[in-house]
C-alpha cells in the first residue's frame, strides 16, 4: 500500500514532468508595440531570430496553432489583425492562427506555438 506522502510525491513528480514536456514542446515570443513600429514590413518581420525560430517550429510539426494573444480593445484589434495579416503573408494559413483578447498589457502581443499532436 502506498502511503499519503509516497501517493502525493508520484503525483506531483509526473505533473511536474508533464509541465516539463510541454515547455519543451511549446514555444513562445513576446512582441512589444515599440518593437512592431520598427517591423512593419517583411523583410524586418524574417530578421527577427524568434519569429523565424516560431516560423521554422511551426513549418516542422504539422497541425500547430499559433495563438494570438493581444491586448484588449480597438486599438489591440488593429494591431492584431495586422500582425496576421503580415503572417499570412509569410505562408502562415489564417485557419493557423487563433487570436485570444487579453494578453494583460496594454503593449504587447504574446505568440505562442501550440503543437500538434504530429
Amino acid at each position: 500500500m502506498i502511503s499519503k506522502t509516497g501517493l502525493l510525491a508520484s503525483l506531483f513528480c509526473c505533473l511536474w514532468l508533464a509541465v516539463a514536456a510541454q515547455a519543451d514542446d511549446d514555444f513562445s515570443l513576446a512582441l512589444r508595440a515599440e518593437q512592431w513600429d520598427t517591423l512593419r514590413h517583411g523583410e524586418a518581420l524574417l530578421k527577427q531570430p524568434q519569429l523565424a525560430e516560431l516560423m521554422q517550429r511551426w513549418m516542422n510539426k504539422p497541425g500547430s496553432v499559433i495563438e494570438l494573444r493581444y491586448p484588449g480593445g480597438e486599438e489591440g484589434e488593429i494591431w492584431v489583425h495586422e500582425l496576421m495579416d503580415w503572417l499570412v503573408a509569410l505562408g502562415v494559413p489564417s485557419t493557423a492562427m487563433q487570436t485570444l483578447p487579453g494578453s494583460g498589457t496594454d503593449d504587447t502581443i504574446y505568440m505562442v506555438l501550440i503543437q500538434g499532436s504530429n
